[in-house]
């Protein structure tokens, strides 16, 4: 993030325990500028940073709207760092950057979704692919076994982060099935994965066209909230 050198320190405890160096991506000081969601209370539905741990009052209109909430987990709260990050990264197209948040967000996965889980990323656009020439989210999770059930329906035109609040609530259903999909959703579980939990607009509109082919549970995981 500042092109500053980062400096390592070994001792002795660390040296016997004969353990592999993990490569640094960030140095202290920008690490500690990104704000770690565990830390503070955060909504049951959908992982924003609260005063106390309950339900916000989006989530409440999602649970009348589909009966039941996603239980959205984020890493991150989105403030100025993280827009930074994500400006590079999925912006300006510097796909390094999808390691420096990498083998957190597996750990997780791997912990808290390891037996049973689907593991499905949103998908882009052929547009937003042709434009970015990779998926954000799947570079943010790599590593992982995804199961690619969804695609973006072609008329799908103008890039979800250009669109504001009002236009995304209002977003019609961007997503259809992949051919075949039907059969290995079916009382399966699936968490899904996302890079920015904005509205939940978009991770509801994939949990509902999943939830209709037979999905046991679905539930959904974030870099940033």
């Amino acid at each position: 993030m500042c092109q500053g050198k980062i400096s390592e320190y070994f001792d002795l405890s660390w040296v016997l325990s004969f353990q592999r160096t993990k490569k640094k991506y960030l140095c202290n000081d920008c690490q500690s500028n990104f704000t770690k969601l565990s830390d503070a209370p955060t909504c049951l539905g959908c992982g924003r940073k609260m005063n106390v741990e309950e339900i916000c009052n989006d989530c409440i209109k999602w649970k009348k709207a589909y009966g039941q909430l996603l239980e959205n987990v984020a890493l991150y709260e989105y403030n100025g760092v993280m827009k930074e990050y994500f400006e590079r990264f999925k912006f300006m197209g510097d796909f390094y950057f999808a390691n420096v948040f990498n083998d957190e967000l597996k750990a997780f996965v791997k912990k808290e979704y390891s037996k049973g889980w689907l593991y499905v990323p949103i998908p882009l656009s052929t547009q937003s692919y042709q434009t970015r020439m990779f998926n954000q989210v799947e570079g943010l999770f790599s590593g992982l076994e995804f199961a690619k059930l969804l695609a973006v329906k072609n008329e799908e035109k103008k890039q979800q982060s250009k669109l504001n609040r009002q236009e995304r609530m209002k977003r019609s259903q961007p997503f259809i099935l992949n051919k075949g999909s039907e059969e290995t959703i079916e009382r399966r579980k699936i968490l899904l994965l996302d890079d920015i939990y904005t509205t939940g607009r978009t991770l509801y509109y994939a949990a509902e066209i999943i939830r209709s082919a037979g999905a046991k549970e679905i539930k959904s995981m974030t870099l940033a909230r």
